[in-house]
């Protein structure tokens, strides 16, 4: 049978991330998806002016229909949220309507370049820790990882011991495989590196010059999607890295990746 899938990011109007890049890249692997929208953007945030609807009452109001329609989700993806009263729906939509066996894959979307974005406050980190503890999979960047930890971040100059260090820090949180997206030793290389049954595994690829928006919604996409598929970590990682690189290779703009080269259906 189909398995459906519910996600929760903001909608940008205009501009390659979140729920934009997300549908149509799990969809691909023949899942059903719902989406639970944060917010309402213009464009996305890499944009110099944008508007921004906050939807947290619709949330809690989309959650009752979806909670009196009896709905159940195989799937759970998590990315950009508002608040803690935000993420405390999305762990509210995990008790409620998400099958206890389910795929549970959470972007902890905190901030980026060392800062934590100004939504972040005590409050928010305490509740997405909270969602991090019941995740199979975390997604963050060497920032989100520090803000989980309550660290400061280190974004150059580390070494293997710096990483794996982090991830079993991670995984302490309670979630069952940690990942660290945009990890870097040496120049031109760039990727992932993720704990698995005691075992740290690197995934690289080439680093290319300039900011590609989109590139970690269109990563963790890709892995939700072959994960729910079926797909065995590893090899769900090679499979999101490489997406990464052939949609930059297919076509860089200001605003995001050619992601959809993807998934054409043309000739």
């Amino acid at each position: 049978m189909q398995k459906k899938a519910v996600i929760i990011q903001d909608i940008s109007c205009f501009g390659k991330c979140s729920s934009t890049v997300a549908l149509p890249i799990v969809s691909a692997f023949d899942v059903e998806c719902a989406l639970l929208p944060t917010a309402l953007l213009s464009a996305h945030t890499g944009f110099p002016k944008f508007t921004c609807f906050d939807l947290t009452e619709e949330m809690e109001k989309t959650l009752l229909d979806w909670k009196a329609l009896s709905l159940s989700f195989d799937g759970f993806f998590s990315g950009y949220m508002l608040s803690d009263k935000q993420a405390s729906f999305a762990l509210d939509c995990l008790d409620s309507l998400v099958k206890r066996d389910s795929l549970v894959l959470v972007d902890p979307v905190m901030g980026d370049d060392g800062k934590a974005y100004a939504m972040l406050n005590e409050s928010f980190g305490e509740k997405m820790r909270a969602l991090v503890s019941r995740a199979d999979i975390i997604t963050p960047n060497l920032t989100e990882a520090a803000l989980l930890l309550e660290k400061p971040a280190v974004l150059s100059g580390y070494d293997e011991s710096f990483i794996e260090e982090t991830l079993f820090g991670l995984q302490k949180l309670g979630c069952k495989i940690p990942m660290i997206t945009g990890v870097s030793f040496e120049e031109g290389k760039i990727g992932v590196a993720f704990l698995e049954n005691g075992k740290v595994t690197y995934v690289f690829s080439k680093k290319h010059e300039g900011v590609s928006c989109g590139t970690g919604d269109t990563f963790s996409s890709v892995l939700f999607g072959a994960l729910l598929s079926g797909e065995k970590t590893e090899t769900a990682v090679r499979k999101a890295v490489h997406a990464v690189e052939k949609a930059i290779e297919n076509g860089v703009k200001k605003y995001g990746i050619d992601f959809e080269g993807l998934l054409s259906l043309k000739d």
